[in-house]
C-alpha cells in the first residue's frame, strides 16, 4: 500500500513539475548530455563491468560525498582486491569530480530520478551485488527496488541535519519502511543515530561509525597539493590572502566589504571568494564591479602569464579545488553560515594547520565546530565587524594562529580510521569468511 501511494502521489509531481524543472534545470547550466542517466537510460559507451568480480554501486550526492566515496574504496581496496566500482552522482560538479578523482576502472553515472521504471532500469542495466549510500539521500523506490532484486543495501558515514529532521518525521509511516531496507545504517555520531532511530531505523541495525571525511582529510593532505595551488595562484608566501570558501548568496558582500576593511590596515592582502555554486559567478562579478574592486577569474589564470600581481580578488569558477586552496590561506572563512543555512565542513581547511571563521549557522556541522572550538582554532563571527575583528587577531598574532591550527590538525589526525571501520561493518554482515580484515 505505501508503494502505491508513494508512486501515485511522485507521478503527480513529476508531470506537474517537470516541464517547470527542466527549464530551470537548463537556463542554470545544471544539465549535460549525461543527463538521460538520471531517466534510467544508460548509454551503450558505458562499459559495465562483468565477470566473477564483485560489483559495488556507490551513491555519492555532490562533490563531498564523491570524496568521500574515495576514501571508502580506499578502505574496500584492504579487505578485497578482485571488485569494481559504479559511482553515481545527483549533481553536475559531483559527477565532474568523480571522474576526474576516482580511480580510471570507476564507472560513473547520474542517479536515476526516484520513478519506478527508471530505478529498474539503472539496476538491472548496472546488476550491482550491493549497494552503498553515503550520507544521507534516501529514494523510497531505489531502496525497495534493491529488496525485490536482493541486492544488499548500506548506509554509511550517515548524517541527519537538524533542518531535515523534521521534515523526515512527518514521513514516519513511509521512512519505517523505507530504512528498514538497509542491513546496517553507520552514521556519524551518536546524535545522528538518534535521529534515523526517531525516523523509524531498527536500532539493532544502528552503528555509530564515525565520519570517513577524516580518513580523506588526512590522505588528501599533502604539500606538493599545496605547492601546485600556490604556483596556481601565484603566492609566494609573502602576499597574506583571504579565502572565503563555499559562499552563499548574500555572504559575498559582507565579505567584500570585510575585506575593504581589512586592507586598510593590510594593503597587500588579497582575497578569493569561492562560491558554494559556480554558476552564481556572473552575480558575484557585478558585486565585485559594483564596489570597484580589480579582480580575476580562476579559469582564466593558468593561460593569463602576465596577470597584473596587483589583482584584489580572485573569483575562483573553477570545481573541485577549494579543499587544496586552502592549504595557501593567511585568514579563513567558510560560508553558508552567516545566512541561516546550516554551513559548511570547516575541517577541510583545519586539516592544514589553519584556524578557522564562520557564522553563527553551523548546524548541519556541529560536529566539526565542536571539535575545532575544543582546540581553541574555530572562532564565530555574527557579522561583519566580528568576521574583521576576528581577522584582525590573526593576522597580528601568526605565530599564535599557526599554533591553533596545529592543534586542530592533530585532533582530526586522532579520529582517522573510520572509513576502514564502516566498510568491515558491510564485509562482515556480507560474509565474513570470505574477505579479510586487519
Amino acid at each position: 500500500m505505501i508503494f502505491w501511494i508513494y508512486n501515485a502521489a511522485t507521478l503527480v509531481f513529476f508531470f506537474l513539475v517537470l516541464p517547470f524543472a527542466s527549464l530551470f534545470l537548463i537556463i542554470r547550466g545544471l544539465t549535460d548530455k549525461h543527463f538521460k542517466e538520471r531517466l534510467g537510460v544508460l548509454p551503450d559507451n558505458v562499459v559495465l563491468p562483468d565477470g566473477n568480480r564483485l560489483k559495488i554501486w556507490i551513491h555519492a550526492v555532490s562533490i563531498g560525498e564523491v570524496k568521500v566515496a574515495k576514501a571508502i574504496v580506499n578502505a574496500i581496496k584492504g579487505i578485497i582486491d578482485d571488485f569494481s566500482i559504479i559511482l553515481s552522482t545527483t549533481t553536475k560538479g559531483g559527477r565532474q569530480t568523480a571522474l576526474r578523482e576516482m580511480p580510471d576502472n570507476t564507472v560513473v553515472i547520474y542517479n536515476p530520478i526516484d520513478l519506478f521504471w527508471c530505478v529498474r532500469s539503472s539496476l538491472n542495466k548496472v546488476s550491482p551485488d550491493l549497494f552503498i549510500n553515503l550520507e544521507t539521500e534516501v529514494w523510497p523506490n531505489f531502496l525497495w527496488a534493491c529488496k525485490r532484486l536482493h541486492i544488499p543495501a548500506f548506509l554509511i558515514n550517515g548524517r541527519i541535519s537538524e533542518r531535515s529532521i523534521e521534515n523526515y518525521r512527518r514521513l514516519g509511516f513511509l521512512m519505517k519502511d523505507v530504512l528498514s531496507v538497509y542491513r546496517l545504517l553507520s552514521m556519524i555520531s551518536e546524535l545522528d543515530a538518534r535521529r534515523i532511530i526517531s525516523m523509524g531505523a531498527d536500532p539493532k541495525k544502528v552503528i555509530i561509525g564515525g565520519n570517513a571525511k577524516y580518513d580523506l582529510l588526512g590522505r588528501e593532505a599533502r604539500p606538493e597539493l599545496s605547492k601546485r595551488m600556490a604556483g596556481i595562484y601565484r603566492i609566494d608566501g609573502n602576499r597574506p590572502i583571504f579565502i572565503a570558501g563555499s559562499t552563499r548568496e548574500g555572504e559575498e558582500e559582507i565579505i567584500i566589504e570585510a575585506y575593504l576593511d581589512l586592507r586598510e590596515r593590510y594593503s597587500e592582502l588579497l582575497l578569493a571568494i569561492v562560491p558554494r555554486h559556480i554558476e552564481r559567478c556572473r552575480n558575484i562579478e557585478f558585486i565585485l564591479r559594483s564596489y570597484r574592486l580589480n579582480y580575476c577569474l580562476r579559469s582564466g589564470m593558468e593561460n593569463d602569464i602576465k596577470r597584473d600581481s596587483s589583482v584584489d580578488v580572485i573569483l575562483v569558477d573553477t570545481h573541485g579545488e577549494l579543499f587544496g586552496l586552502y592549504s595557501i590561506g593567511t585568514i579563513i572563512f567558510c560560508g553558508a553560515s552567516l545566512i541561516p543555512l546550516g554551513g559548511q565542513n570547516v575541517l577541510e581547511a583545519a586539516v592544514w594547520g589553519k584556524p578557522v571563521m564562520y557564522g553563527p549557522s553551523m548546524k548541519d556541522f556541529q560536529g566539526a565546530k565542536e571539535l575545532l572550538e575544543k582546540v581553541g582554532a574555530g572562532f564565530q563571527v555574527n557579522d561583519k565587524a566580528e568576521l574583521v575583528k576576528t581577522a584582525k587577531w590573526l593576522l597580528d598574532n601568526p605565530e599564535e594562529s599557526k599554533l591553533l591550527g596545529e592543534r586542530a590538525r592533530k585532533e582530526i589526525e586522532r579520529n582517522i580510521g573510520s572509513a576502514k571501520n564502516q566498510v568491515e561493518s558491510i564485509f562482515r554482515l556480507l560474509d565474513s569468511r570470505k574477505f579479510t580484515f586487519g
